[in-house]
């Protein structure tokens, strides 16, 4: 058949039930190069066989330039599987003579396809892709409901291409519609440009609670200093969604948060306060003293979270104050508290942690005895006895 170049008896040859056949067809196909060759082989995208639709894409790829119109003409084909085919095929080629067909695939019927042709584009990096693809933020909103549920793959593919990108996106903040609105902001926050930090933050304002949600995390991917004062004031908003938001991205930005959330942690009433003991969570080792001295704090919930976020963090310097937890009045404190004296392992803990094998909770003697097992000290056996 190579030799005769008889590519329709090739073709033929995909459909055989024998893989190392079929995989040979597929060889020979690439090397023929004629365009009735490439056009069969972009037609064999609709096989049954994955890994011949695999072995298609690889050879059109390295055919390269030479398949690009017909490739192109073949984002009309009537077949979903061949235009998907194509998408996957043309990204990886990379011609920017596909940018624009590629655009007007953004609006096939299937969804898999828009998706494959948002991929491509953000494959190939061409800054006309840019507005398009910002466009279908709305389409992508509407296909995830109401939950948000969803992959933001029109973001991805901005992502991909990167810094051209940014002050399209930063112009999509203030966009009428909320739908871009919406996936601008994670848009921004998967791009991570700091260009983007002070829009960002006076998209904390914005009306829809989504889009003041999505620019927590945005800021929270960024990680940039200056965003650390109005995540604080972020944390008092009315939906409980984007105070957790607020307090997630605090952690990420890390130590520079510190500082202003202990001082928010002495201001605001219950309920912040415990979100800000999450964001010190988050934020590890450099806000141990004022998890520390949270330990004291008259909410029950506060001191449990700090326990935990104490035992988390696993720094030596709790550990007398994780002691002096094991005798809170609440169990949930207790227990939280030996649990964090089994993580952080230090030897001063085995006394009072054999002393809490008797507290009348059941929960509390079992992370004791757990606490003890991880310490391994022998003091402990005579009490396990």
């Amino acid at each position: 058949m190579k030799s005769e170049k008889d590519v329709k008896g090739l073709i033929n040859a995909l459909k055989h039930k024998d893989e190392l056949v079929r995989q040979n067809a597929i060889d020979v196909l690439g090397e023929i190069k004629n365009p009735r060759a490439i056009e069969l082989l972009i037609q064999a995208l609709k096989v049954e066989y994955f890994d011949i639709k695999k072995k298609v894409a690889e050879i059109l790829v390295k055919i390269g330039q030479p398949a690009v119109e017909l490739l192109i003409q073949a984002l009309k084909d009537k077949d979903r599987d061949v235009r998907l085919g194509v998408t996957e095929i043309l990204g990886e080629i990379g011609d920017v003579r596909v940018v624009d067909p590629l655009i007007n695939a953004l609006e096939d019927e299937d969804e898999q396809v828009r998706l494959g042709a948002k991929l491509a584009l953000g494959e190939i990096g061409d800054v006309r892709a840019v507005d398009p693809l910002i466009q279908t933020f709305k389409d992508e909103e509407q296909e995830a409901g109401e939950e948000g549920e969803g992959l933001a793959d029109a973001a991805w593919a901005l992502a991909d291409i990167g810094e051209p990108a940014v002050k399209p996106l930063i112009k999509a903040l203030i966009n009428e519609d909320v739908y871009i609105r919406r996936r601008a902001a994670w848009a921004l926050g998967v791009i991570g440009d700091k260009k983007a930090v002070e829009p960002l933050i006076q998209a904390l304002k914005d009306e829809d609670n989504r889009v003041r949600g999505g620019v927590t995390w945005a800021l929270g991917e960024i990680k940039d200093a200056k965003a650390v004062e109005s995540l604080i004031q972020a944390l008092k908003d009315k939906d409980i969604n984007v105070p957790w938001g607020a307090a997630w991205a605090l952690g990420e930005i890390g130590e520079p948060a510190v500082e202003p959330l202990i001082q928010a942690l002495k201001n605001e009433d219950g309920d912040v306060r415990k979100i800000i003991v999450r964001a010190l969570e988050r934020v590890g080792k450099s806000a141990l003293v004022p998890l520390i001295n949270t330990l004291k704090d008259e909410d029950v919930y506060i001191r449990r979270r700090a326990a935990w976020a104490l035992g988390e963090i696993g720094d030596v310097r709790a550990v007398e104050s994780l002691i002096r937890a094991l005798k809170d009045g609440d169990k949930g404190v207790r227990w939280k508290a030996a649990w964090a004296l089994g993580e952080i392992g230090d030897e001063r803990a085995v006394e009072p942690l054999i002393q809490a094998l008797g507290d009348e909770d059941m929960n509390v003697q079992r992370r004791a005895e757990r606490a003890l097992l991880k310490i391994g000290d022998e003091r402990a056996v005579e009490s396990f006895i």
